[in-house]
């Protein structure tokens, strides 16, 4: 009997990345902020009332978050989730992200290492993750992701938008950065959930590129014009970069950013 899965957020990029990975394996009824969902509901963070609602009709064997909104509805959100999910045999995916390392670009960082968050956003990220994992315990699994990309993605509709219009697309040539391919984050997910894997996961290329430079290559893998690259940042060479290291992923699930382009093209 298949697994229920309701994905908050379901509606998104992620979102829908995770729906292909976990296809026809699990029940997934999903939930979309703004308007309803095909298969599920209309859930706003600043609604955790008619999240429980939801949660208790539903009774989902695990839940997948990749919302988004306000940082302290968004805690309120998940404070709520994760009393209700607490105790039982049930799990939550949570989605974070990269910049729970933004306030260090010294090296790429692994799931053993602590955030170092400076941003807003990494600082939200982090605390979220922290008050999960204190509630939740082994119930909880994380996904941290570099920036996102696939053929059509939000990142490549900008290029391509830049190229068009003849606009400055601001870079960052002194960063090395590796990245996550869009079906990489659903290959993962039904790995992790078949397998009752729990804890962090960094899901990204094991390797790094400069930033421009992997810019201009998908540019050329999808026959883009090249719009007008402005530097935003310059002096010495940094890292934002998060690589994997748990050992349970299958090296069939490891990309590098050779296997990304390649894919893309």
């Amino acid at each position: 009997m298949r697994k229920k899965v309701l994905l908050i957020g379901g509606n998104s990029f992620v979102g829908q990345s995770i729906v292909s990975g976990l296809g026809d394996n699990y029940q997934i009824i999903s939930t979309a902020g703004h308007h309803a969902s095909e298969s599920g509901y209309q859930l706003l963070v600043e609604e955790p009332n008619k999240l429980v609602e939801i949660l208790a009709h539903e009774n989902p064997e695990i839940v997948i978050s990749s919302v988004r909104g306000n940082y302290q509805a968004q805690m309120c959100f998940h404070k709520t989730l994760a009393d209700w999910l607490a105790g039982e045999k049930k799990r939550l995916l949570y989605i974070s992200t990269a910049n729970v390392f933004d306030g260090n670009l010294s090296k790429p960082w692994t799931e053993h290492d602590l955030p170092i968050p400076e941003s807003d956003y990494g600082s939200f990220k982090r605390d979220c993750e922290t008050m999960l994992g204190k509630i939740l315990e082994n119930q909880l699994i994380i996904f941290r992701l570099a920036a996102v990309w696939s053929a059509d993605c939000p990142r490549v509709q900008r290029l391509k938008r830049h190229s068009c219009n003849k606009e400055p697309y601001h870079t960052y040539p002194n960063y090395r950065i590796n990245v996550t391919y869009a079906r990489q984050i659903g290959n993962y997910a039904k790995y992790v959930l078949d397998n009752d894997l729990h804890g962090i996961f960094h899901v990204g290329t094991t390797d790094t590129i400069h930033c421009v430079s992997f810019e201009k290559m998908i540019c050329e893998a999808l026959k883009i014009e090249l719009p007008q690259f402005v530097a935003e940042t310059e002096g010495e060479e940094v890292f934002f970069a998060i690589f994997p290291s748990r050992k349970e992923i299958p090296d069939d699930l490891q990309m590098t950013v050779s296997d990304v382009l390649s894919t893309l093209k």
